[in-house]
């Protein structure tokens, strides 16, 4: 199969405002593709998202953890009856912490 890269012969030239040319490179930073994959994926109507947060795995590993720690109170809460309060504080507070963290990855950017 040939390469698509090699197939592109034809180049497009447009002019934009410089606000266009700024929304436009901003959308395809945010996606994490260049500029030139960003305008054919939306010429094709790709349905194209943005890059999750580089940190996504930590996000998920902690997340991870804390079901791992909810799991284990509740298996004793449940076979033996008892949960200590500062069992309790520990794991709300590193829940709190994660979605506090959670929320810094996800929240839009100002202005963008």
């Amino acid at each position: 199969m040939a390469n698509k890269k090699n197939n592109r012969t034809v180049q497009l030239l447009i002019r934009l405002t410089p606000k266009e040319y700024e929304s436009i490179k901003k959308k395809a930073a945010k996606t994490g593709l260049s500029l030139s994959s960003f305008v054919r994926q939306s010429v094709d109507n790709v349905n194209i998202m943005e890059a999750p947060p580089a940190d996504l795995p930590k996000l998920i590993s902690e997340i991870k953890r804390i079901g791992t720690i909810l799991n284990q109170l509740l298996f004793n809460l449940k076979f033996n009856g008892t949960v200590y309060p500062h069992e309790l504080e520990e794991c709300s507070q590193e829940l709190f912490e994660t979605v506090r963290m959670l929320y810094r990855a996800f929240k839009a950017p100002k202005g963008g």
